[in-house]
């Protein structure tokens, strides 16, 4: 019997043998044949081994996290993109010629604060910004992981930036509509800036030129620093505080600029907030877009779509973010107090002379 058995083993592995899968079977002469393709390939996803997710978790109901990190390089749900893994070569390109050209600017202001104004302790300000954004480019040229950051702070608070963007747009158009229904807030606004400018203003400015240089590049500075920490720190008030300020600032650039351009012209309206409110806007609407994110981020949280509030790589992306856009602040203060005026001198000096008794833009 065994004998036989053993003879039956044999011949049948003289004949081909057995193919080894999920069940003995003898091989066919039609099986030495080469296979098609499809053939394999169908065979083989029938072999392939199913494993499902663990807890029976489907990729709809991963966390934001989860995908933005899966999408950028991340590390798993809810830590956030990983650094030195989220900007490819576009966004490394990008941040390292946007860090020159800012440094270079700032060169440019401290060159007019100079030789336009003699302003030599504004012109050494200006210069030293103008280090700390050349020293970032290269930064960010030399160790990736430095645009790396930022580009994620970037993406991380881009809808909210646009966002922003939408809701001073909203209050440009209220403010230009109160004017057209005769509401007019250009002595409101010029009265309260005048109180500010008295406490500030030296009795002799042309005795202490330091003072004069002071009180220009200090209060601008302060003043614009105010409504911007005020948009992060409006996300304690759900962001109704970020919003109230992205609003009030739109109708009064709206309802004076609207008026502006009735007194002078619409070209003096752009040239008086273009070189300085390319800057100081674009800091206002980052620091709105900080704010309005933390906002979102503690929702998503509430409902259950994200694993952490706050995570270590949100921190530093945000923080660098922050510390990004008060830079461009400062530039943008430089700019205001210097290289604003005298474009608006030469080209528009006749206009200003008629208008001298007329306040102008801040």
């Amino acid at each position: 019997m065994d004998g036989t058995e053993r003879d039956d083993r044999s011949s049948g592995d003289d004949d081909g043998g057995f193919e080894f899968g999920s069940e003995p079977r003898p091989v066919s002469e039609e099986s030495t044949v080469e296979e098609s393709p499809d053939r394999r390939r169908t065979e083989n996803s029938e072999r392939r081994i199913k494993v499902d997710l663990r807890d029976g978790s489907t990729q709809r109901e991963r966390s934001p996290d989860a995908t933005d990190a899966v999408g950028r390089g991340g590390r798993g749900p809810g830590r956030g993109p990983a650094p030195g893994a989220g900007a490819g070569p576009n966004a490394l390109r990008n941040w390292t010629v946007l860090l020159a050209l800012l440094g270079l600017t700032s060169f440019v202001t401290a060159i007019v604060a100079l030789e336009a104004r003699d302003a030599s302790i504004a012109a050494t300000g200006a210069s030293l910004l103008g280090v700390v954004f050349l020293v970032a480019a290269l930064a960010a040229r030399r160790f990736p992981a430095v645009a790396d950051v930022l580009s994620a702070g970037w993406i991380e608070h881009r809808r909210t930036t646009w966002f922003s963007i939408g809701l001073f747009a909203f209050g440009i158009v209220i403010g230009g509509l109160l004017l057209a229904l005769g509401v007019d807030l250009f002595e409101f606004v010029f009265e309260m800036l005048e109180e500010e400018f008295e406490e500030l203003v030296p009795e002799d400015p042309e005795a202490d030129e330091a003072a004069q240089i002071e009180f220009t590049a200090t209060f601008f500075i302060a003043n614009n620093s105010i409504p911007f920490l005020m948009t992060i720190v409006g996300a304690l008030s759900v962001g109704m505080l970020t919003l109230a300020i992205l609003v009030f600032n739109g109708v009064i650039v709206g309802n004076l600029g609207a008026a502006m351009a009735g007194l002078i012209g619409i070209d003096y309206v752009v040239l008086g907030l273009a070189p300085h409110g390319i800057f100081e806007l674009a800091a206002i609407f980052l620091g709105a877009a900080v704010g309005f994110r933390i906002v979102s981020r503690f929702a998503e949280r509430i409902a259950g779509r994200r694993d952490a509030f706050f995570t270590r790589a949100y921190l530093s992306q945000t923080a660098a973010l922050v510390v990004f856009a008060w830079l461009l602040l400062v530039l943008a203060a430089f700019v205001e107090a210097y290289v604003t005026p005298e474009l608006l001198e030469f080209f528009f000096a006749e206009q200003l002379e008629g208008e001298s008794e007329e306040p102008g833009l801040p």
